[in-house]
């Protein structure tokens, strides 16, 4: 497998992103935006999730961490319910998971890596979705009291090759095609122990997704075998037995020995290695010498307009705006040869001019905002979010007229939509304004 260059893994790094609050104009939803532009922490902690909350006397991290359980004192002067001391506990609750985990991936970096066999491990493995999970976790019982012993062998592997395996029931079904090998993916998932509500590892907890590439088992080999099935937001449950997790042994004393496995995961996004060479290529090279192929062009169009969306994620809108003007640039000089061609190219204009509008507009960049605006509804008159954003640009401006025609425009179109009727009285109440304002302004200049 090439091994990418650091220009080629810092296009890599740039590339990976959740878009799963986006709707299908690429742009954000009420819940997402309200997420997106509060100043509280979107991943919870820290402060605004626990308080603060004084103790008598530290917590002993290594006590609690040996033992069932620690006795927590309080400050009196601070002791305003029992919930305190609930915070507390679950603070060092936190804490612990944590450690452990950093414990787990050790293992998986320093001692579990090298007992991988060079074989492709896929071949060998069931992954079958045709019965029912219930039925097959109930039929796997005695596959786990003999580490899979009586598995039935693949493609004319002997039984004791093939050992274990994975099964896998989909919660939901994701999009698109599945991510092929070598690509990096990004995933959330829990992971449970037989008859245990409790997750003994979680994304979650650890607030981050796992990135990781595919075919390098650089994480456990039946996590990258069971992601290799999955399409763009699928979430599924597999069952994965214990060759192709911790082994024999297990990693005590969090793991045990011979430990097989329920996982839930989401795969969230996966980037294909050879379009992040070809992204490379566009700081040194003409957009033409990349690709003359159309449907290539549209998917280097649509990382980019990915690369913004995950910047507008992080509120990097400078940033963001330079992805989608880059998505522009380079969509724009896409050549397309039937119809259908050219509705995919609009439709993806489309949604990059009202992405950089959405931006500009949080920048009240308010000009750049209806020039894009603009150049959405060349593309589609009657979208209701380029009315809706340039009305608000103008009405920012003081340009009431203007303001007025495009929000008239979208209540035609959508009269019960609650935002656009929301932004009319906002608008009225800015007219009611401005007439006040001349009228202080008149008082005062016949007054003197």
């Amino acid at each position: 497998m090439t091994k990418l260059n650091k220009a080629s893994e810092q296009v890599l790094n740039e590339l990976l992103n959740d878009d799963a609050d986006l709707d299908e104009y690429g742009e954000w939803t009420d819940e997402a935006l309200t997420r997106a532009t509060s100043k509280q922490p979107i991943d919870g902690g820290g402060e605004e999730e626990y308080g603060h909350v004084k103790l008598r006397k530290p917590i002993d991290m290594q006590t609690l961490c040996s033992s069932k359980g620690q006795i927590l004192e309080l400050d009196q002067n601070e002791l305003d319910s029992a919930e305190l001391a609930r915070i507390a506990t679950q603070m060092a609750m936190d804490n612990i998971k944590e450690n452990q985990q950093t414990h787990t991936d050790q293992y998986i970096n320093n001692e579990l890596k090298s007992t991988i066999p060079s074989r492709d491990l896929f071949s060998q493995r069931l992954i079958d979705n045709t019965q029912d999970f219930d039925d097959q976790l109930g039929g796997m019982q005695h596959l786990i009291k003999t580490n899979g012993d009586d598995g039935i062998p693949l493609n004319g592997i002997p039984s004791s090759e093939a050992a274990g395996g994975i099964w896998k029931q989909i919660i939901y079904s994701g999009v698109g095609e599945t991510p092929p090998l070598g690509s990096t993916v990004r995933i959330h998932y829990n992971a449970y122990f037989e008859l245990n509500d409790e997750p003994y590892d979680s994304t979650y907890i650890r607030r981050r997704p796992c990135e990781f590439q595919l075919g390098k088992f650089n994480v456990l080999p039946g996590l990258d075998l069971a992601v290799r099935t999955m399409q763009r937001r699928e979430r599924a449950k597999f069952i994965i037995s214990s060759d192709l997790l911790y082994g024999e042994y297990g990693c005590p004393p969090r793991i045990p020995p011979k430990a097989w496995s329920l996982f839930v995961i989401e795969l969230i996004s996966w980037i294909d290695c050879t379009l992040i060479e070809k992204l490379n290529k566009l700081k040194t090279t003409n957009d033409d010498e990349i690709t003359e192929d159309f449907d290539e062009r549209i998917r280097i169009a649509q990382t980019l307009r990915d690369m913004g969306n995950d910047e507008y994620a992080k509120h990097n809108l400078e940033r963001a705006i330079r992805y989608y003007a880059k998505g522009k640039q380079f969509l724009l000089k896409t050549k397309t040869t039937n119809e259908n061609q050219t509705i995919q190219q609009k439709e993806l204009l489309l949604k990059l001019y009202l992405n950089s509008a959405q931006c500009y507009l949080k920048l009240r960049n308010h000009e750049r905002t209806i020039k894009n605006c603009n150049e959405a509804l060349q593309l589609d008159p009657k979208n209701i979010k380029a009315l809706f954003r340039i009305s608000i640009a103008y009405r920012s401006l003081h340009q009431f007229d203007q303001a007025h025609t495009y929000l008239n425009t979208a209540i035609n179109i959508e009269p019960y939509n609650a935002e656009i009727i929301d932004e009319a009285q906002r608008l009225d109440r800015a007219i009611e304004q401005q007439k006040k304002n001349e009228q202080k302004l008149y008082y005062r200049m016949f007054n003197k």
